[in-house]
């Protein structure tokens, strides 16, 4: 028998870090949940991490206690199962008329899925009604249900379809038949008839849950935006086309602004610039001693002929005060400043503005993230909106403000510089790269292969960007590519080259155009494909116009030519997520012990949900979820939504585990300080030899290769404590602490990727300097955190003092 368990044990079990073992043992033998590793889930546009992949070979467990392990490899490999295919999901689709058809053929096999009743279970349907209603649903669509054009109608059939991109078909098959389902049930004329067979409670409690659940007109969410006619603008084009240009001299020229963008260092640069006068305000000619700046990240006209409006260097008559927004960090210039530069999640939706620019709006159909871009196109109280983007958002923008009676015009851009498929690979002969190269893989372990081919074949010493990598490293990689005196002449990357990096990249070379999505590989999607080749020939930025693209290896040249031709695949959805008092009030329409997953499936699987929208199942979910119900289960709904929904790496077993220490000191003691909860692993003893390392006192020898991987953890879990204390401020109270160990990692990731190469010449030596922001920021004032954290200390106490309180009173209820 104790053999039997251990072998269950291991197999459930997957080694990952340094927690596992008795803590991970320790922890499931006393629950009564199972905690079988689940399957992987998908997500369309982002690949997702499956188990052990963030680590890609550079084990965090390669560490002893008294130092480094000299081996570099961990001997356990640990295999990586691909997860199951839904159980509906063996069809495919040539067009989205074919959905009804699909749903008739389907409906019985879905009627009998266990899964299927058990989720109508857990949204409040008594067992003994579930198989009667499905039974008599099922028979409904198989007379012909779907097929009637009043039915149609009243069902609005047109928010069930299914189109040939769906990477999840049997996924999102469950998903409409369940709302179909739902939308028949409460059907009042349909209750007439099922009210036959089963009790009115539980039609009622259907009824109160689809009602309750409607997110039908998301535009009502804004009452400040609908309160005004916005003058929407759009900037479309390719990559390289100068379509945030005019939007940024408009908001330069604002008296109040705001700039939203996808990322933290696009917003940082915004902030920047502005404050520096670096921008001239539209209606305003640019001064003749005026250079045209090349490093921005910003999709501008960079002038070589007229005067330029993206400067150099900055004048005081362009300068504007503006504050910065983050999810971890504010920069308070000014409590008056006119002008706020943020990430669209911290986008406000309460003041109005004159002009407002949302940055790379097609990403309004992440199933992640692109809610928050669906909310500003919707609820950004701007006179005059930006968006800029790619021309395949057009269509869902102009669906989208069908609802809002603003107005709508589309200003179209064209690429500035030419870009070529070139007629051969690289028939995978590594000596044939060159300086201003840019190689493309799709994961960490292959990028770092890529890297260490790259400088043995040619001596050219290579940059790295890749996803896990904080982007204050990816910048940093991508200036001292940028810099002819650097000695770095190549980059390697993810298709985090795609955004948000300043690249003077003269050719791109794809190693693969197919890419793992936690099921199996599949091909690039044509706007994939054609994001990141267009980094290639950044306009101005090379003594000669455009840029070049091609393969590795030549069997998939072909495949290149094909997309890079094709327009790209268009939109078909928006993403929308339910609001606070949403959850709150469908939270009492479901059952008492209902769980946070359920609550979570509430708006993809029940709430009527119209075109061009749609609502997601949060990515993760068993895994937020099993650690909501785990470590939150006696908290407020709001603090169950705010950490469930934090920049937390699910399956990472060390991230996790800092995130339920941080819930646990939160439990017990209301405060919670950086150092204290840092103590589970092995992230300050990793940071402080490799300072040792760079300072001289220490050896290095093969030492980055190994606290990479600990450094990216710990860089993440010193953000996800800065993004918790602008929530939560009394408690995660040691922000200043936090950010300063941020600084300090960062300068050690960058040594570490400093000191990686091999067989280079002119190698750096192994203790240099980090540049830090200091130089971008000068002349640029600002206080880290908003007035309101700047209490007194009293206060301080006397809101800990209360916090205490309610803590206690928890406790006891609890026992």
């Amino acid at each position: 028998m104790l053999p039997c368990c251990r072998l269950l044990l291991s197999r459930s079990i997957k080694s990952e870090s340094w927690l596992e073992a008795s803590q991970i043992h320790f922890r499931r033998l006393r629950s009564n949940i199972s905690h079988q590793r689940p399957g992987n889930s998908y997500s369309p546009s982002q690949t997702p991490k499956f188990p052990g992949h963030q680590h890609d070979g550079f084990k965090r467990d390669g560490f002893k206690r008294d130092g480094f392990k000299r081996g570099g490899r961990s001997n356990t490999q640990q295999v990586m199962k691909p997860k199951k295919s839904h159980a509906l999901g063996d069809f495919s689709v040539r067009d989205p008329i074919e959905t009804l058809g699909i749903m008739q053929k389907k409906v019985r096999r879905w009627a009998d899925l266990p899964h299927v009743h058990s989720r109508l279970e857990s949204f409040g349907i008594p067992r003994t009604d579930v198989r009667l209603l499905l039974s008599i649903f099922t028979q409904e669509v198989l007379s012909g249900l779907l097929e009637d054009p009043v039915e149609q109608e009243k069902f609005d059939v047109k928010r069930f379809a299914l189109t040939p991109n769906e990477l999840n078909l049997g996924l999102r098959l469950d998903q409409v038949l369940t709302q179909l389902f739902y939308s028949w049930a409460s059907d009042p004329e349909w209750q007439k008839h099922i009210g036959q067979s089963v009790s009115q409670s539980t039609l009622e409690q259907i009824s109160h849950l689809y009602s309750t659940a409607d997110l039908s007109y998301p535009a009502d969410l804004y009452p400040r935006a609908r309160s005004m006619r916005r003058k929407v603008i759009m900037h479309v084009g390719p990559t390289n086309s100068g379509k945030t240009h005019m939007a940024l001299r408009a908001l330069a020229a604002a008296k109040t602004g705001v700039y939203s963008g996808p990322l933290r260092l696009l917003a940082h640069e915004i902030w920047d610039r502005l404050n520096k006068g670096q921008i001239v305000p539209l209606g305003m000619d640019p001064d003749a001693d005026s250079e045209p700046d090349s490093t921005t990240n910003m999709d501008i006209i960079e002038e070589t002929v007229s005067r330029p409006t993206v400067r150099k260097e900055g004048k005081a008559k362009y300068a504007r005060e503006c504050n910065l927004r983050t999810g971890e960090e504010f920069r308070i210039v000014s409590e008056d400043a006119g002008l706020v530069s943020c990430t669209v999640e911290m986008t406000s939706y309460n003041i109005p503005v004159e002009v407002a620019v949302v940055d790379e709006i097609q990403m309004l159909a992440d199933p992640d993230r692109g809610s928050a871009w669906t909310a500003a196109v919707l609820g950004v109280p701007a006179e005059e909106l930006h968006l800029c983007g790619e021309d395949v958002a057009v269509p869902i923008v102009q669906a989208l403000l069908k609802d809002t009676d603003d107005e709508l015009f589309i200003n179209r851009y064209e690429r500035l510089t030419p870009l070529t498929v070139q007629d051969e690979s690289l028939e995978g002969d590594f000596s044939r790269v060159q300086k201003g190269d840019c190689l493309v893989a799709f994961s960490r372990s292959g990028i770092f292969a890529l890297k260490r081919k790259v400088e043995e074949s040619t001596g050219l010493r290579c940059a790295v960007a890749y996803g896990r990598l904080p982007p204050e490293i990816r910048a940093e990689q991508a200036a001292l590519f940028n810099d002819p005196n650097s000695g770095y002449d190549v980059m390697v990357g993810s298709d985090a080259i795609g955004m948000g990096l300043n690249l003077k990249i003269k050719r791109i070379i794809f190693e693969t155009l197919h890419k793992f999505d936690g099921t199996v590989e599949r091909p690039l999607s044509v706007s994939q494909i054609k994001q990141i080749a267009g980094r290639a020939g950044r306009y101005g930025l090379h003594g000669e116009p455009g840029g070049f693209v091609t393969t590795l290896h030549a069997h998939e040249l072909p495949m290149l030519h094909s997309a890079v031709s094709r327009q790209p695949d268009p939109i078909t959805f928006a993403g929308i997520s339910p609001t606070l008092e949403w959850a709150e009030n469908v939270l009492q329409a479901l059952p008492p012990d209902a769980s946070h997953r359920t609550l979570m499936e509430v708006a993809p699987y029940i709430a009527n949900v119209r075109p061009p929208c749609r609502a997601f199942v949060p990515s993760k979910v068993e895994e937020r979820s099993r650690f909501v119900e785990t470590h939150l289960k006696d908290m407020k709904l709001y603090e169950k939504l705010l950490i469930g929904g934090s920049p937390t790496s699910w399956l990472d077993g060390a991230a996790v585990e800092f995130a339920a220490r941080l819930c646990q000191m939160y439990n017990d003691t209301i405060r919670v300080g950086i150092l204290d909860a840092l103590q589970i692993g092995p992230y300050m003893e990793t940071l402080e030899k490799v300072e040792d390392m760079m300072s001289g006192a220490r050896s290095s020898a093969g030492a980055p290769f190994q606290a990479l991987p600990v450094l990216e953890g710990l860089h993440k879990s010193l953000v996800l404590y800065l993004w918790l204390s602008y929530r939560l401020p009394v408690a995660f109270y040691q922000s200043e602490e936090a950010y300063t160990l941020k600084e300090r990692t960062e300068k050690a990731l960058e040594w570490c990727l400093q000191n990686m190469s091999t067989r280079v010449r002119d190698r750096r030596p192994a203790s240099f300097e980090l540049r830090t922001g200091s130089e971008d920021e000068e002349g640029v004032e600002y206080r880290r955190t908003p007035a309101v954290r700047s209490q007194e200390q009293s206060s301080r106490e006397l809101g800990v003092k209360y916090a205490k309180l309610v803590n206690a009173e928890r406790r006891s209820a609890r026992s």
